[in-house]
């Protein structure tokens, strides 16, 4: 045998990792009220509008604004349809998806009695007696499960699967009462809280005794402090406030078994809410269906146990849109731009919750917004929805006014998210651009001016038989592209100078030449934005620093400066920090109104 080569040369390979991607800066969010996407699934992605037609139908509301924002040309490539819970949902149970040969109906006409058990809203359901011989299809399967839960629960077949809902919605309630001082008690006076007696004392308190105050007020507070801070087993069951002379016990189980907690007093100068608590409420859910206790199991039949179901969905209280956006936001950075496009629109309120929350998101996202109010042509309206936001300068929130579309806003962000920022002279101004389905607005000057000077975005008819959208303003002082722009650089820089450290295979040193990886990820980025179009040469007049002054040319358009290491604190370079990298960056603007100035002479 051969001697290997290995034992005289050894040749390791070591394999970087892949470049870590930056943000999907061409994905809208479209958010929808209905009750198509589960409070579980929350984010569904999608790529046309057809698409959506066919998941939501094709009269919803969703739909109607997924044609607007897949309507552009060119068209975007995708989108993501978010759920608004506006109301509160009931808890379902999904079955597996169903194979053909699995849903053949003569599979389920042999079954004339059986059954399963399932646990809806905490109570168990056994169904029995089960009869699917006379069903034509299996919705009527369906529906003679609905009929076994006597009103407790429906049973829907979708075409794929077998879905059990509760006939509740929400997540539940947790009981709750009330302890009203109506004057000040008496020495010895008792209140009696779930089985434990807390007496009313003059002295100094020991044990379970409350100090009756100087005044009623100070006693309730002296209630609630001894409430919050016991360690009584029994007392711990609930948790307590206080407002004025009210203390209020609130069990910590959300559900029925709260009802039980009890109250009771020997203090005439206080009043109770009841005996016990009330009001607590069981969450809508339903269980993996079991076997039944009699009968023959059509639990694995249809798909419903736990083997096979898919993951449960709990019942969800109603949302505000701010909540939702809230929730959207934690659940997915997959998307940059949002937009309602529910069959119930947020209130004006709403919307500015909504705008900011996302202006200080720290993840960037562009918001869009229809307006559809008629203030906003008028100069003596103030109180419009966008006259607001432009009060509020929000920089991440541009609105359009659109008589005839409630989503006409969509559109604009549709054209928006075709931008390819790796490709040369990509970018583009929304000004001048077209919104194909929406219906241009025939305006006077007065209302054109009045849209501009409130910083309204619309889609306007002039008289050369055009139609151009203007003024593409976001609600603060800037234009749409140059915030598009910015957050889309902002997001390549990080991502850039990230990758040098994550795909290094030793270190980068806090040296010269190890800064000099830095200034040159960063010199990639910045060249590509010139190359896009959303930079160029041009005089730089921001402030000085490094080698550049105000008043300089940019030649390549922008300019990038790191100081030597060796100016670096001790402190920074025991924190192992780079030294602080600053670029100067020139737009290149947009041309939006053009002046021309003809002299003639004979």
């Amino acid at each position: 045998m051969s001697l290997p080569v290995s034992r005289l040369i050894q040749v390791s390979v070591a394999l970087a990792p892949a470049a870590a991607a930056g943000r999907n800066f061409s994905n809208a969010l479209i958010v929808d009220d209905s009750n198509v996407i589960s409070g579980l699934q929350r984010i569904l992605d999608v790529s046309s509008a057809p698409e959506v037609a066919q998941i939501f139908g094709a009269n919803a509301s969703v739909t109607k604004a997924a044609e607007v924002y897949f309507g552009q040309k060119p068209t975007p490539a995708s989108a993501s349809i978010g759920r608004w819970l506006r109301t509160a949902t009931a808890g379902m149970l999904q079955g597996a998806i169903l194979t053909a040969a699995q849903s053949v109906l003569a599979l389920f006409t042999q079954i004339t009695s059986g059954g399963f058990s399932a646990t809806v809203d905490g109570v168990v359901k056994n169904l029995t007696a089960l009869n699917f011989s006379t069903a034509l299809n299996l919705n009527g399967v369906a529906t003679a499960v609905t009929t076994a839960f006597a009103g407790s629960a429906t049973c829907v077949w979708n075409g794929v699967q077998f879905v059990i809902s509760s006939a509740t919605t929400g997540a539940g309630v947790s009981a709750s009462g009330t302890m009203t001082l109506t004057g000040q008690p008496s020495n010895l006076d008792t209140v009696t809280v779930n089985g434990i007696v807390i007496t009313f004392v003059t002295g100094v308190p020991v044990g379970n005794q409350v100090f009756i105050g100087a005044t009623d007020l100070l006693t309730a507070v002296n209630l609630n402090t001894f409430l919050t801070n016991s360690a009584n087993a029994n007392l711990l069951l609930m948790t307590y406030s206080v407002s004025g002379l009210v203390v209020t016990a609130t069990a910590v189980s959300v559900g029925v078994a709260g009802n039980s907690l009890t109250l009771v007093k020997s203090c005439a100068n206080m009043t109770l809410s009841a005996a016990t608590l009330l009001g607590g409420l069981n969450p809508s859910s339903v269980s993996y269906a079991t076997p039944p206790g009699s009968g023959q199991d059509v639990s694995t039949l249809m798909g419903l146990t736990a083997a096979l179901g898919l993951p449960l969905t709990p019942g969800y209280n109603a949302e505000t849109a701010l909540q939702a956006i809230v929730a959207l936001d934690v659940i997915s950075n997959g998307w940059y731009g949002v937009a309602f496009g529910s069959s119930v629109m947020p209130s004006d309120d709403q919307f500015v919750a909504c705008a900011g929350f996302l202006e200080s998101d720290p993840i960037t996202r562009m918001f869009a917004i229809t307006v559809q109010d008629t203030g906003a042509l008028s100069s003596l309206v103030s109180t419009d929805l966008g006259s607001r936001l432009m009060a509020l300068g929000y920089l991440q929130t541009y609105y359009e006014y659109s008589s005839s579309n409630p989503y006409s806003a969509l559109s604009m962000m549709g054209r928006l998210f075709t931008v390819d920022f790796t490709g040369e002279n990509t970018m583009i101004d929304l000004m001048y651009k077209q919104q194909p389905g929406i219906v241009a607005e025939v305006l006077d000057t007065q209302e054109a001016n009045t849209l501009q000077a409130k910083r309204y975005n619309v889609y306007a008819e002039y008289d050369n038989d055009t139609d151009v959208i203007q003024y593409a303003t976001m609600a603060g002082p800037a234009y749409i592209d140059e915030i598009y722009g910015l957050d889309a650089i902002q997001n390549a820089l990080q991502t850039a100078e990230f990758n040098v450290v994550y795909q290094s295979l030793t270190k980068v040193p806090q040296t010269d030449p190890g800064m000099g990886q830095f200034v040159n990820a960063a010199a990639g980025v910045c060249g590509q934005f010139v190359t896009n179009g959303f930079g160029a040469p041009g005089i730089w007049t921001g402030p000085s620093f490094g080698q550049i002054v105000t008043g300089q040319f940019l030649k390549t358009g922008f300019y990038i400066f790191a100081p030597s290491v060796a100016t670096q604190s001790p402190s920074d370079r025991a924190a192992r920090k780079s030294v602080p990298i600053q670029i100067a960056f020139k737009f290149a603007g947009s041309t939006q109104i053009v002046d021309v100035a003809l002299t003639a002479s004979r």
